[in-house]
């Protein structure tokens, strides 16, 4: 019985004989065109251990901070035992002790402690055909708390700050989630995948200094694109020459935060992936499936490929680089010309918008309305009651003294009734002048210190803040987002480089495809796949020899006429197929072409 493809049967087979190309319906038990899972790739990601990622997100939690600049020079104070270089001295250590992986600290500079050893730790599999091609897994071990340069190893001076100097005193950026989980990530697929051999070298990174700006992302991924004529920073890491990402899997938040997600939150990740432009700023509209990119080539991967590894685990595809003015790792290697990609967590507990879909448009006499509209949109957050547990998420900053937000004191507070040790307190008062975004900015002033608890900062969010605690994420949740970023990794380390082809034709009669494997590369058998307009994932898939082929839309599952876009894929050997070729051809009634502004992968909006 023929397999189902994304719940799309598969297209029919052509053949080429001669110059003559005809279209030949495939057989009922071959399945050919569909997708093929590695089986050993599923064996071995099976040793990603859940037990094993709780222990080591309680593990990075001992050491205070682990800031990007909690070192000695910045912070006397600390202890041996204590800040990032202990940090990453374990990281290195753990990475060590797998076999066959090659390790090394990659040194750069930080621009808010340039006087302070900053390092990524770098870890590689050697590929055995191609090592010059890397594939690579990252998440950050840096972590920050309210003040992003605060360097502080535990919360004494918050404390103080907030007139509760006998409260409980806990380590100020523990970090449970934003970074802990992503580390133990990176190194379960490193533990995972280095039990294989890829054609490809795997490539796992530890960065640091991505909380104050990307800046160990930035370094390591310096010329990492093929299409760079310059020599990647990774080249001179490793030493392996000609060194160039084929592509760049980011986590970053995975933990599946156990107040943040219910239900069928557990059963899902979000995956950002940018469109051409890039959609970066907080104002920027989310993108649209009538859009082009190597991160959205990456994205349908992840879906084909990693994703059906893990039983009862999906994806929910999110259209733009990251949630409305927020960031991660995987922006420098698109900086760089690399497809990259972000896995977070269904809900995260913060204030942060997850995306831009919401009206545009505030009305000023309606008091609720930032609760619901807006760039960037509000949190989803935003209009539950402050008696659901989640609302603590948006209690985002802790201010010292007496600030004021349009002339209202939002200064940090010790909680003084049940309900506020709960639920945080309510900022009342008028803005000055009247301010319509005055409703939801003050949310985020709404945590209160509890000094009675042994968590004294239980009520406000879990991200950037000392709540981020080890005993918050989900490690079995952590474990599913590192099988489909470890089955990614491994499906492309044994496949070929995309191949390079051209469409002529239209979206009625069908399209002419000529194709030829990248260059290194021994393929025999392409894969032409095509969508609609209106979808992000490929409806029809069709397997060809030779160097050309024509398809008609009714063997691309597509309705004669419609617009869709068409790619071709290479298929190696074990039928390990390739990414899909960049760019993808936009067919419609007129011709085919390659849409306006493709080629242009690293501007933004």
């Amino acid at each position: 019985m023929r397999r189902a493809w994304l719940g799309v049967a598969s297209a029919c087979l052509l053949t080429t004989v001669g110059l003559a190309t005809m279209s030949v319906r495939a057989d009922e038990d071959d399945d050919g065109d569909d997708p093929h899972l590695d089986g050993q790739i599923s064996e071995l990601i099976r040793r990603v251990d859940p037990a094993r990622i709780q222990d080591r997100i309680e593990e990075y939690g001992t050491f205070g901070t682990r800031n990007s600049c909690s070192t000695i020079d910045q912070n006397p104070n600390l202890k041996e035992n204590q800040g990032i270089n202990a940090a990453q001295d374990l990281v290195f250590a753990q990475f060590s002790a797998i076999k066959g992986l090659s390790v090394t600290f990659a040194p750069y500079i930080h621009g808010n402690c340039k006087g302070s050893p900053t390092r990524n730790v770098v870890a590689w599999l050697p590929g055995k055909k191609h090592p010059e091609r890397m594939i690579v897994i990252g998440g950050h071990l840096d972590s920050r708390t309210f003040n992003v340069l605060d360097v502080a190893a535990d919360t004494t001076a918050l404390l103080v700050d907030a007139g509760a100097p006998n409260a409980n005193v806990l380590a100020m950026a523990p970090a449970g989630n934003d970074a802990a989980a992503q580390t133990t990530v990176v190194l379960e697929t490193a533990a995972a995948l280095a039990r294989g051999q890829f054609d490809d070298t795997l490539v796992f990174i530890s960065f640091s200094g991505e909380e104050q700006g990307l800046f160990g992302s930035a370094d390591i991924a310096t010329n990492a694109g093929a299409a760079l004529a310059a020599p990647s920073r990774l080249e001179q890491v490793t030493g392996i020459k000609g060194a160039k990402v084929v592509a760049m899997l980011n986590n970053d938040i995975p933990g599946g935060d156990n107040t943040s997600n219910t239900g069928d939150d557990f059963h899902a990740f979000r995956l950002y992936a940018s469109g051409t432009p890039r959609e970066r700023s907080s104002i920027a509209e989310d993108g649209t499936s009538d859009n082009t990119s190597p991160a959205r080539g990456l994205m349908r991967f992840i879906a084909t490929y990693g994703v059906p590894h893990v039983e009862h685990f999906a994806m929910r595809p999110e259209l733009r680089e990251d949630r409305p003015g927020r960031g991660s790792d995987q922006t420098s290697f698109l900086n760089n010309q690399v497809p990259a990609v972000r896995f977070i967590e269904s809900h995260e507990c913060s204030s942060s918008p997850v995306d831009n879909s919401c009206p545009a448009v505030v009305d000023p006499t309606d008091p609720n309305s930032a609760l619901h509209n807006g760039r960037p949109c509000p949190s989803p957050y935003a209009a539950l009651p402050n008696t659901d547990p989640r609302h603590n998420c948006l209690h985002t900053n802790f201010a010292g003294g007496h600030p004021t937000l349009d002339g209202v004191d939002v200064g940090a507070r010790v909680c003084t009734t049940a309900d506020e040790r709960a639920h945080g307190i309510v900022i009342t008062g008028t803005p000055t002048p009247a301010d319509p975004l005055f409703i939801l900015n003050k949310t985020l002033f709404e945590g209160c210190v509890d000094a009675t608890a042994f968590n004294p900062f239980h009520n406000f969010q879990r991200q950037h803040a000392p709540n981020d605690r080890p005993e918050f994420p989900t490690a079995d949740y952590v474990a599913k987002i590192a099988k489909v970023m470890a089955a990614t990794m491994g499906q492309l380390g044994r496949a070929p480089n995309p191949p390079t082809f051209t469409a002529t034709g239209d979206a009625i009669h069908g399209v002419n495809v000529t194709f030829a494997a990248a260059p290194g590369d021994k393929v025999e058998k392409f894969i032409i796949a095509a969508r609609p307009t209106t979808e992000n994932f490929y409806t029809g898939r069709v397997r060809v020899h030779g160097s050309s082929a024509f398809v008609t839309p009714r063997q691309l599952h597509i309705h004669g006429g419609q617009p869709f876009f068409i790619s071709v894929s290479a298929l190696g050997e074990g039928q390990h197929e390739s990414l899909f070729a960049y760019p993808e051809y936009r067919c419609d009634a007129s011709g085919c072409v390659v849409p306006a502004g493709a080629l242009d992968i690293t501007v933004s909006k």
